[in-house]
């Protein structure tokens, strides 16, 4: 499903706008990437030195692997319980053990990584795309995607100055927001995502994942959409134009896309209720800080 909303975002295609680099020291890590299509591609090492290319999904909860490739990295396949186990109508996941994954001379992730197919992503592409990190390799860390620079930067600590300044000129161009807390389930672990609650979309109230994975300006699924009164198109998508309101920062004629009820993009989204994707997120820097739960947006 992640990977038919990338695509139908495709047709959302943005112009990028230059962008202002906030001041970030000290720099821990500064690894380049390119956008294909409005998805962030980086290099990585998986096994601490075996060079893949990834997609960065900021807003997924679990790294995607393309079981296709299992073979050709000497991996294997295993499968455990999602959830509670009770004997009756137990849902299980496949998955494959990754060590060593890492980007540039980030933290080196050991992950179980979810089997879901890239062959799509790796047509459009043109490079074998291996998988898609989530918020179980960004887990601890804090990371700056510099759209203009085509840069991620990983740091040791949110500046201070990029929340505690008293230029208000600076201050309005930088939006601060605060992630929801992860969930607590006792019977799975679960990763801190950025997620945001409260956000203001034409003066009606919704949660707000910022997902770099997704090809996209901001996607409403079809009950938030009905709840905005905007029109819920009957089959694929629709464009409009929305007004956004985080706290006392108002922007207008935003880029949304509404699916269709029912659609696979539809019931993905129905979980958050509405994504910020990377053609929304390409004009800022902007700064992940898994740490602390929080999410800078720096304005040119």
């Amino acid at each position: 499903m992640r990977i038919q909303i990338l695509l139908l975002g495709f047709l959302m295609l943005l112009a990028t706008r230059g962008m202002a680099t906030p001041r970030l020291e000290p720099i821990v890590n500064e690894v380049p990437f390119s956008v294909h299509n409005g998805l962030v591609i980086v290099e990585a090492k998986i096994k601490d030195n075996i060079p893949v290319r990834v997609t960065l999904a900021t807003g997924a909860e679990h790294s995607i692997m393309d079981p296709a490739l299992l073979e050709k990295y000497k991996l294997s396949a295993s499968y455990a319980a999602d959830g509670p186990v009770t004997g009756r109508n137990d849902k299980t996941y496949t998955f494959t053990a990754v060590n060593g994954v890492r980007v540039g001379e980030s933290k080196s992730r050991d992950l179980n990584m979810r089997f879901g197919s890239m062959a799509s992503l790796s047509k459009m592409v043109g490079q074998e795309i291996f998988a898609a990190l989530g918020a179980d390799f960004f887990e601890g860390q804090i990371v700056q995607l510099d759209f203009n620079k085509k840069v991620i930067r990983f740091v040791d600590k949110t500046p201070t100055d990029l929340i505690g300044s008293d230029d208000s000129n600076a201050t309005s161009r930088r939006i601060v927001l605060r992630m929801a807390p992860k969930p607590d389930e006792p019977f799975r672990k679960s990763f801190l995502v950025p997620l945001v609650k409260g956000v203001q979309f034409n003066g009606q109230k919704a949660n707000l994942l910022l997902d770099t994975g997704v090809a996209t300006s901001i996607a409403f699924s079809s009950s938030v959409a009905k709840k905005m009164g905007l029109t819920v198109p009957t089959e694929n998508g629709r464009m409009e134009k929305i007004i956004v309101r985080f706290e006392s920062q108002e922007m207008t004629d935003v880029p949304a896309w509404v699916y269709a009820k029912g659609s696979s993009a539809d019931e993905m989204l129905g979980k958050y209720g509405a994504v910020a994707g990377s053609l929304f997120l390409q004009d800022f820097v902007v700064i992940f800080d898994y740490k602390k739960g929080l999410i800078i947006l720096e304005r040119p």
